[in-house]
């Protein structure tokens, strides 16, 4: 066989195992499995499976662009002081929870949570 292990590994830059690489390529060809083929070349078997996958180094992966979003044009998540006070003032003016959530543009059940939870009696 004319393919030999290096005895040195020291890295190669671009041309890293390539030799191995091609080797493994071949043995893989000829229905030796990922375990066999890596012991043969001479490198660990996960390296094995990602040369057979696909993958490379993932020290050359990008850093994904952020994305800079635009404020959500829904309501958040809680009540505005300026909601607080406008429910305040429709609820003495006797309008009904559901025509101050639409007035808000909010759900009914968060009005009345509202409601209920700032409740003096």
């Amino acid at each position: 066989m004319d393919f030999e292990i290096r005895k040195v590994r020291t890295a190669q830059g671009t041309r890293k195992l390539r030799g191995e690489r091609a080797e493994y390529f071949r043995l893989v060809q000829q229905g030796y499995s990922n375990k066999e083929a890596s012991l043969h070349v001479g490198v660990h078997e996960r390296t094995g499976g990602e040369w057979r996958n696909g993958r490379t180094d993932p020290r050359r992966y990008r850093v994904p662009a952020r994305i800079e979003r635009a404020p959500a044009a829904a309501p958040s998540r809680y009540l505005s002081e300026t909601e607080r006070i406008h429910i305040a003032d429709r609820l003495r003016e006797k309008a009904t929870v559901r025509a101050i959530a639409a007035e808000l543009g909010r759900s009914p059940s968060t009005v009345s949570r509202e409601i209920r939870r700032n409740r003096t009696v």
